[in-house]
């Protein structure tokens, strides 16, 4: 009986603790998946009116300028409430009437488009902070880069569903918009209040993260790759097998994108965060020096594969993960701002190097690329790793405990298949006396080495 109503108990928790993380993460993506839509339509809308290269970055600098300030503002108004579900509950309402409030406008000219970017970039990027302290807090660090990497599959297919929608108009996008959020809402809504999210200690200051080390070597890398990865996509853009083949190669890519962010989710849980990171910037690197080398189909090809892989690595760590684990129990708000910062503003990043670099040789600016993402890699050798160190050593030994059980399991097995009613065959199928020393000498170091 007693047993039953563990087995119960067990079935129940293990119930809401899906229904929690189900909610979080779609709580997570319909706010990315707002915003994509919103960039989307914010594109087309500039393309609809015909603007040229520097009216789109008035355009797209007014949008990544707001969610700056914005989101600064918004990651010290968080600090003022004591629930943070309430601020998130007033944000996601809003937003379903912001959604709405561009088909006001008669969007025909650069000046009313100015303010639909103002008012889209205004809103993400007040709410954003608190949308991912609030994920953080209801993560545990040995879970979070799986909750992240399946966040971003849930991101990956609605961007792909998104490309159907036509955007002759401003009515659909705007409409579906209200009903992203609409969802977010419902999601957040029957988040079960009764699951409390993981203790804060104290409240994380700017100035704090300026000075500590451990934010600045992981930092500097992803601000270097996000710089070195958008200012080169004009150049990729030129290349002839890219050029007539886009859609073909951004659907190889996204589908990497999609299998690496689950996967890497769960190895970054399971190996840590550190070497995954130095891994993708390394193969990114190698990615970029074959593309320089070989700017035809095999090194596009490549290029797109490698490109992939990278970004599946990096959107989980960089955008879900990593500040939370650096927060350490801390109001995670502030550091995600800052993280998640320099993703957001990479579009137009990319406008204003645009006209500079698109008539650069792709042997030179690729090369260039390939040195600096090696150099991005020094920072992250001193970087600590995240993930705890007594995390992976228990499951380390926990492994070998397991393997060592089917190991004497399956010794155990074959003893019996082949025990005869000879007493003297019977000793001569027992283990010998030094293979059980030997075992028992290997459990006694890796004991030492962990412990």
């Amino acid at each position: 009986m007693a047993k039953l109503m563990i087995q119960r108990m067990s079935f129940i928790k293990n119930r809401t603790n899906l229904k929690l993380s189900t909610a979080n993460i779609m709580c997570v993506a319909t706010a990315f998946i707002w915003y994509l839509l919103a960039f989307i339509t914010l594109s087309n809308l500039a393309n609809n009116i015909g603007t040229n290269g520097t009216e789109n970055i008035i355009i797209f600098g007014v949008n990544a300028g707001a969610i700056a300030l914005s989101g600064l503002l918004g990651s010290f108004i968080i600090d003022k409430f004591k629930k943070r579900r309430l601020f998130l509950y007033l944000w996601i309402i809003s937003g379903i009437a912001l959604s709405i409030l561009p088909l006001a406008f008669n969007v025909a000219n650069i000046n009313e488009l100015l303010i639909i970017s103002l008012i889209f970039g205004l809103y993400f990027g007040f709410g954003m902070p608190a949308t991912m302290g609030y994920h953080s807090s209801f993560t545990s660090i040995e879970g979070r880069a799986k909750i992240g990497g399946l966040t971003f599959l849930v991101i990956g297919v609605s961007s792909a569903a998104i490309s159907f929608i036509p955007f002759d108009s401003l009515i659909l996008p705007c409409l579906i918009l209200a009903f992203v959020r609409l969802i977010g809402l419902g999601f957040f809504h029957f988040m079960p209040i009764t699951q409390e999210p993981n203790k804060e200690t104290s409240k994380v200051k700017y100035i704090g993260l300026i000075q500590n080390r451990s934010f600045l070597f992981y930092f500097i890398p992803w601000l270097m790759f996000t710089l070195i990865n958008f200012t080169t996509i004009p150049t990729q853009n030129n290349i002839p097998d890219i050029k007539n083949n886009p859609d073909l190669f951004n659907v190889l890519e996204n589908i990497v994108i999609a299998i690496v962010a689950v996967i890497g989710g769960f190895v970054a849980d399971r190996w840590g965060r550190k070497r995954l990171t130095i891994i993708g910037f390394i193969v990114l690197g190698i990615g970029y020096a074959v593309l320089g080398l070989y700017p035809g189909l095999f090194g596009s090809v490549i290029y797109t594969i490698v490109d992939g892989v990278a970004w599946g690595i990096f959107y989980v760590i960089f955008v879900f993960t990593l500040w939370g684990d650096l927060a350490q129990n801390r109001n995670s708000d502030k550091i995600y701002f800052l993280g998640v910062l320099p993703f957001v503003s990479s579009y137009f990043i990319e406008l204003i190097f645009s006209p500079i670099l698109v008539d650069i040789l792709p042997s030179t600016i690729f090369s260039f690329a390939s040195v600096f993402l090696f150099l991005a890699v020094l920072p992250l050798i001193y970087a600590p790793e995240t993930l705890p160190e007594k995390l992976m050593k228990d499951r380390d030994l926990k492994s070998y405990i397991e393997n060592a059980k089917k190991k004497a399991q399956k010794e155990s097995d074959n003893v019996h298949k082949k025990e005869k009613p000879n007493a003297n065959n019977n000793d001569d199928e027992k283990p010998s006396k030094s293979e059980e020393d030997k075992e028992y000498q290997d459990a006694v170091k890796l004991a030492e080495k962990y412990y």
